[in-house]
């Protein structure tokens, strides 16, 4: 991999240096693709939340729900309907205990530090008196209960308490979201990036990317190509990129906007991480590197490696004449 970027820049630098000073320069960008972790878990100790702790705590009127101990978690919620795993609830501090029948709960809205930009809110979930682990439901959400968020599936505002009124919000449940650890940021639904500004002068285009952590389930991306950002349409092919890899669409076709769109991604677990660098040059090598075998439109003349090929011998595709690849080994 380092090989080929100091060749890729070595290339660049001397298409550089050819076109004279006046040249356009390459445009990069990069960003990591991350699980948003749960919540700070409760603590029935304070009333308020911090950093390190979400407040959760009981007043003995106001109410109608039942002396007992009841267990509860929180989760942050997205934008695009998205949500995090339930806070850790097997400490005792994640309990609280009420007495008569006439109390109240309230938790306290945790603090979203370090998310990412699309989580808009957050979730309550409650088990039933006894207090166990696992055993929470999701609280029925209405403006009744907190300020509700942005997202078009309730949630709690990240800036609203939610004040826990009646014994039904305490249920019999299976332990927080169906489907915990789904909200990552970017979000795939937005793309995942910002378009780059290319002014119809760039030709060449080259993703690179790398895996840690648990390798993803699912991921795959496009290159896309458009007028506007909001205009942006898919070329080349659609790319695996559940392992680090490297990707150059073979083609010259110029436009106003470029991206990169993550089509598929599921993390394998909440420490998956695939970081992506994409750069767009005025200039370039007529050799690619695509991590699959190639297919669609090629320029005539380029030359295409496919890096994932798990042979004795490298198979290089030479496209002659235009979008016509032959294959060729290479010892």
């Amino acid at each position: 991999m380092r090989r080929w970027l100091m060749y890729v820049g070595l290339l660049f630098a001397l298409g550089a240096a050819a076109v004279g000073q006046a040249a356009p320069q390459a445009l990069t960008q990069s960003w990591t693709e991350t699980i948003t972790v749960a919540p700070p878990p409760l603590l029935n100790s304070q009333s308020f939340s911090s950093a390190t702790a979400t407040g959760f705590s009981q007043s003995p009127t106001g109410g109608s729900i039942a002396a007992g101990t009841y267990r509860c978690g929180v989760t942050f919620f997205t934008s695009t309907n998205t949500e995090t795993p339930l806070s850790t609830d097997t400490a005792a501090t994640s309990t609280i205990t009420t007495t008569g029948s006439t109390s109240t709960v309230t938790i306290q809205a945790p603090i979203a530090n370090g998310t990412g930009g699309n989580v808009v809110g957050w979730r309550p979930y409650c088990g039933i008196s006894g207090g166990a682990t696992g055993a929470e439901t999701l609280v029925v959400l209405s403006a009744s209960v907190c300020t509700l968020s942005s997202s078009s599936t309730p949630s709690c505002s990240l800036n609203s308490p939610a004040v826990l009124t009646l014994q039904s919000q305490f249920a019999a449940g299976a332990g927080g979201p169906a489907s915990p650890g789904t909200a990552i940021f970017p979000p795939v639904t937005n793309a995942a990036n910002t378009a780059l500004f290319e002014n119809s002068v760039m030709t060449y285009r080259t993703v690179y990317w790398t895996v840690s952590g648990t390798a993803p389930s699912a991921c795959t991306f496009n290159v896309q190509l458009g007028t506007t950002p909001g205009t942006l349409a898919n070329i080349g092919q659609t790319i695996t990129c559940t392992s680090s890899g490297s990707y150059a669409p073979p083609l010259t076709t110029t436009a106003a906007y470029s991206g990169l769109n993550l089509a598929t991604y599921t993390a394998g677990d909440t420490t998956t991480k695939v970081t992506f660098y994409v750069t767009t040059a005025p200039y370039g090598p007529p050799l690619y590197f695509v991590n699959a075998v190639p297919t669609g439109n090629c320029t005539n003349g380029t030359h295409i490696i496919n890096t994932a090929a798990a042979s004795a011998s490298t198979v290089l595709y030479v496209c002659q004449p235009a979008n016509t690849l032959t294959a060729q080994s290479v010892p």
